[in-house]
């Protein structure tokens, strides 16, 4: 049976953009419509590696966006529809917001089906 809340399996070095927020009260339907595009839109940039998103009932959630370079979070950055999205965000849907880049040098999943912890690289020394 193939499950769809398996783990990104990503091999390092890659980079991981961290966009954490606490929604308003906006229109949801909307927020859902352009949440859903700018994943299409983030999927067509090169580089782009995949996204985990959560969010608790009290409207605090995360998202993590995984890229290859910098150069492919610049792209996506400078996407004129996700800077109008982003724009929206701004006047719409969110109380707050915070955006962190960070590079990813080790990757570790563990994955009860698989029974154990699977690098997806070999370390690099710390």
């Amino acid at each position: 049976m193939e499950r769809d809340d398996t783990p990104l399996r990503l091999q390092p070095p890659y980079y991981a953009v961290i966009f954490a927020s606490r929604r308003s009260d906006g229109d949801e339907d909307a927020y859902q419509r352009t949440a859903a595009r700018m994943v299409e839109l983030a999927a067509a940039v090169p580089g782009f590696l995949g996204a985990e998103s959560a969010r608790d009932a009290q409207g605090v959630g995360i998202t993590v966006s995984y890229w290859r370079d910098l150069d492919a979070v610049k792209a996506w950055k400078q996407d004129s529809e996700h800077r109008i999205a982003q724009n929206l965000g701004r006047e719409r849907w969110y109380e707050w917001y915070s955006l962190r880049i960070a590079k990813v040098e080790r990757d570790y999943v563990f994955d009860h089906e698989d029974q154990g912890l699977t690098p997806a690289a070999v370390d690099s020394p710390a």
